[in-house]
């Protein structure tokens, strides 16, 4: 009997234990905020303070709830064959490229399944592409409720037990079926919800230093799979595998808000349905690549959230949640109240500045020795309750550049004015650094007024002018300001030191590969170090001669050997210091056979993403933040030096 029991390792009791510690110090703290420090003389301003602390910790309690455990609930099961599955592509504006790599995606898959392209677009060329990719096409007369209202038409023309939904990016690994379907042996499940990964790890949210971390990674690698322990996972649109019946019972996708995803799990869930996540890539899309689609799809999320907890449908109140998924639901609609949180810690030190009001009567010594604590155990126990995931540094980065649109969505809770969908931009043109610069100009407004802030406050220092606090209350207040000015620029730059010049995205590889030529007497033998759709980088031992032509590029790849590439153009080639030679190719528009083994190769194969959850020791992620912060300071000193 006892050999039966689980046995809590203490690699998970670690955390555990640090999460209830610092819990405990996080609260000491805040009651000793609010009965030994507040500023009778400005009590409002005092209790406002305190509030945007205290929702940190609230923030926090929640945030180490749901990441408790996040191994798996569910054992895999391979699928039972003769399984009826249709893969619904729903499409309206994308580029005919980004379909046609996820068609190539959804011809591999190799479990039994048809594949229908649901064009909201009725676009003449989009049919084509279906017919040609063995695909059935579906559209309808008009665009009504958008992506949820083209999915519910869908449903209603096709038969298969179950439907995979996959965004007109997001490309499937061969095996996505085999990996999910066996789940669906529980007759009470749902939906299975993957997690959202992206092949263009140039994107606004990647880190360009580590392009395995993105911005959603704790959320996809961490909170979610916590979520199943609650029953609370929710579908987030792509990619993912639902059952026709339990959809039908619910009637459809839901259409009354603009996060349909969200809005259909808690209608499932509230009929006793059950959700699971599995955290495994097993599709690939495009992120965001400029912040202008960053904060577009962010502010639809906000919207569409907002929306959906005003509404009577509203996971606070709708029938049928238990209290743990309805906690679950409430910590992620949390991470949109964040941003008033934000806002206080950037206008608080700005109002102290300018109008000489502190929120807090303490001694220097007494504040510092609960307040250290208290921010050093915040820091550390997110960092263990991440799983290796979380950033500190980077999350407040992030946080900063999408306060804006967070705060713009609760004008939705006030008014109840209809929200269109619109489809995040999935490619980029010329005009493209112009309109990042219009989205950051907010940030750079805020920037100064917290440096006008400061230098007022300099100037009262450097004029002696008695001040109602203590000089090291003020530096503090100095130094606070400076970070945040600090942070939010530090979003700015991630803004400015992106650059969108490709059309298409350069993978990283490395190839064996030849190049030859009528006019070589023998092969140029060298290794591909990235490729595109329509161009190359390779590294080689000896010169290409200038006089020669009808050059071809050979390479093996893992699925084909040898792909054969003609070579429109040599654009650039040089001598490194080496002794090797890199040469820039440019293949122009490939046709044919050629091209589907580029589409498959590139979109289908090459992506790929290990996780790392926890394996990080807790020393190594606190400096991975700090260095977070020097390649930040780093990249600023050289703009100002190169503006200089």
């Amino acid at each position: 009997m006892r050999k039966n029991l689980p046995v809590l390792e203490l690699s998970s009791l670690y955390p555990r234990l640090l999460s209830l510690f610092a819990i405990g110090v996080m609260v000491y703290y805040l009651w000793w905020r609010a009965t030994q420090t507040l500023n009778p003389e400005a009590i409002v301003f005092s209790w406002v303070l305190w509030a945007a602390e205290a929702f940190g910790v609230l923030n926090f309690i929640l945030f180490s709830w749901m990441t408790w455990n996040i191994a798996p609930t569910r054992p895999y099961r391979p699928p039972k064959p003769g399984l009826t599955v249709d893969v619904f592509i729903p499409t309206y504006n994308e580029d005919l490229e980004i379909l046609e790599a996820t068609l190539s995606g959804c011809r591999l898959l190799s479990y039994p399944h048809t594949t229908y392209v649901l064009d909201d677009g009725r676009r003449p060329e989009v049919r084509a592409l279906a017919q040609h990719m063995g695909c059935e096409y579906l559209t309808r007369p008009n665009n009504n409720h958008a992506k949820a209202g083209n999915i519910n038409h869908a449903l209603a023309q096709t038969k298969g037990e179950f439907i995979v939904v996959l965004d007109a990016d997001m490309i499937p690994k061969p095996h996505f079926l085999e990996r999910t379907l066996g789940y669906f042996e529980d007759e009470k499940l749902a939906f299975v919800q993957l997690p959202q990964e992206f092949y263009n790890a140039d994107s606004i949210q990647h880190d360009q230093k580590s392009p395995v971390w993105h911005e959603q990674s704790l959320f996809f690698r961490v909170i979610q799979p916590g979520k199943n322990y609650s029953n609370s996972a929710f579908w987030c649109g792509s990619p993912s595998v639902l059952r026709r019946k339990a959809l039908e019972e619910v009637g459809g996708v839901a259409t009354e808000t603009i996060t349909e995803d969200i809005h259909t799990s808690v209608r499932l869930h509230s009929h006793g349905w059950s959700s699971y996540f599995v955290r495994e890539p097993l599709a690939f899309g495009i992120a965001p690549q400029t912040v202008q689609a960053y904060l577009l799809q962010r502010l639809r999320w906000a919207q569409g959230t907002m929306q959906l907890y005003r509404s009577k449908e509203s996971p606070l109140w709708i029938r049928g949640l238990s209290l743990r998924q309805r906690l679950s639901y409430f910590a992620s609609f949390l991470a949109y109240v964040e941003s008033l949180q934000k806002l206080a810690f950037i206008l608080i030190p700005i109002w102290i500045m300018l109008f000489n009001v502190l929120p807090m009567q303490v001694e220097m010594e007494t504040f510092l020795l609960h307040w250290t604590p208290y921010f050093a155990l915040n820091v550390i126990a997110n960092q263990v309750s991440g799983h290796g995931v979380f950033r500190y540094f980077k999350s407040e980065v992030y946080s900063f550049l999408r306060m804006i649109v967070f705060l713009q969505s609760y004008l939705v809770l006030i008014f109840r004015k209809p929200l269109k969908f619109k489809v995040t931009p999935k490619s980029v043109d010329s005009s493209v650094v112009a309109r990042e610069r219009r989205a950051v100009r907010i940030h750079l407004a805020i920037i100064a007024l917290i440096l006008i802030s400061m230098a007022i406050c300099l100037t009262k220092i450097y004029l002696n002018r008695t001040l109602p606090f203590p000089t090291w209350a003020l530096f503090f207040v100095l130094f606070w300001s400076l970070y945040n000015a600090m942070v939010i620029f530090f979003g700015v730059l991630e803004v400015w030191k992106r650059h969108h010049h490709r059309k298409h995205y350069r993978f990283q590889v490395n190839f064996p590969a030849l190049i030859q030529s009528p006019t070589l007497n023998r092969p140029i033998q060298g290794r591909l170090i990235n490729l595109s759709l329509s161009g190359a980088r390779i590294l080689y031992e000896s010169e290409i001669p200038s006089a020669g032509s009808d050059f071809l590029l050979s390479f093996e790849t893992d699925r084909y050997a040898p792909i054969s590439v003609p070579i429109r153009k040599i654009v650039h080639q040089r001598k490194r210091a080496n002794g090797q030679f890199e040469a820039g190719l440019w293949f122009g528009e490939v046709e044919g056979e050629i091209r589907r083994q580029l589409f498959e190769v590139l979109f289908v194969d090459l992506p790929q993403v290990e996780y790392v959850c926890g394996s990080v020791p807790l020393g190594r992620r606190l400096l991975n933040d700090l260095a977070d912060f020097v390649d930040y300071l780093g990249y600023a000193l050289q703009r100002s030096k190169r503006g200089a």
